[in-house]
């Protein structure tokens, strides 16, 4: 069971952290690399927001509804095969609470949403106890915005 826990983990880029730390750090940071509206703060934080709730409710087509694969300057909703690899990984992760963690925008299309992601039934997320991290990255094409997972190697991403 932990093996598989830990396969999962791998799949979908979450990094466990220790989380012995209790100082908070939340960030909320927009950089000058691109000028942002209260219409772009506004559709991005719908998007997270819905992500985290099929999160908390185990919706996992939602969630993969959500999520999109950008190359070439261009958006793609997952195929099938995707679709079902991210579906099986995602509910192979036990999932007892989820919450936004930190947000930064760079650019249209290197940006960073962290989640919080309480593991164990006893772990804390304000505490920061059994819990791990999943990043997404809001991109925005053709005057929309898209959530894709964090992928270091995903054109235009930058760490």
């Amino acid at each position: 069971m932990k093996i598989r826990l830990i396969l999962a983990a791998l799949l979908l880029g979450l990094t466990v952290v220790g989380c012995r730390n209790k100082q908070s750090q939340n960030q909320y940071i927009a950089p000058a690399g691109m000028e942002y509206s209260g219409k772009d703060t506004t559709e991005i934080m719908g998007l997270v927001n819905k992500y985290v709730q099929c999160l908390n409710e185990h919706d996992y087509d939602g969630m993969v509804d959500l999520l999109h694969t950008f190359k070439d300057n261009r958006i793609y909703a997952f195929d099938e095969t995707q679709r079902d690899s991210v579906k099986r990984g995602l509910q192979q992760i036990p999932v007892y609470a989820a919450k936004l963690y930190s947000f930064r925008l760079n650019n249209n299309v290197n940006n960073k949403i962290c989640i919080l992601v309480q593991l164990i039934e006893n772990g804390d997320l304000e505490q920061e106890i059994g819990v791990s991290k999943l990043y997404l990255n809001p991109v925005y094409v053709q005057d929309k915005w898209y959530l894709t997972l964090l992928d270091l190697n995903a054109d235009g991403v930058k760490e």
